[in-house]
């Protein structure tokens, strides 16, 4: 990995926590808990800016398609019971070009830890998108593109002026 773009990056999960402990019954009770429109739909104006009642309603079905494979409920308890993930102790390991993209009204995670993840990687730029939520890509794709666009155009003339005169460059 040459260069590395993070976007709304939940880096500083400790794992699922308590959850771990849970007795696989009540684990797969509350996995169902999470496809359930009440909830899903509470997120989804979480994680969206601004977004009409019509838009909100078509983002609580897409994002519950992945609800409906067969296996995603035994895949989640599993993760669940497995304690997850946990990266934030590697985050000093990140040498690489890094671009932190972040909504700049993120409700789900915070923007101060955006800025704090752009202080522990000493190569890293940061961009907000204002009038965003969560999932920039998403809502912003134009802006999150442009970012990215921008960050790699830019990587790669250093790369070019790195070069020494005979070698050359193929994309």
């Amino acid at each position: 990995v040459e260069n590395l773009v993070l976007i709304d990056a939940s880096v500083y999960a400790e794992g699922t926590g308590s959850l771990a402990k849970l007795p696989r019954v009540v684990a797969y009770a509350g996995v169902s808990i999470l496809k359930s429109f009440p909830l899903r739909l509470y997120t989804t104006f979480l994680a969206f800016k601004g977004v009409s009642f019509d838009t909100g309603l078509d983002w609580v079905n897409i994002g519950k398609l992945h609800c409906l494979y067969p296996w995603w409920k035994d895949a989640t308890v599993s993760f669940m019971i497995s304690g997850g993930y946990n990266v934030s102790r590697q985050i000093d390991q990140v040498k690489q070009k890094t671009l932190i993209i972040w909504g700049e009204d993120d409700q789900i995670i915070s923007n101060k830890l955006a800025v704090r993840l752009h202080c522990e990687l000493p190569n890293s730029i940061i961009r907000q998108i204002p009038d965003c939520g969560h999932l920039p890509h998403v809502e912003k794709p134009d802006s999150a593109a442009r970012l990215i666009l921008e960050f790699m155009q830019n990587h790669s003339c250093q790369k070019k002026a790195q070069l020494a005169p005979t070698e050359e460059v193929v994309y």
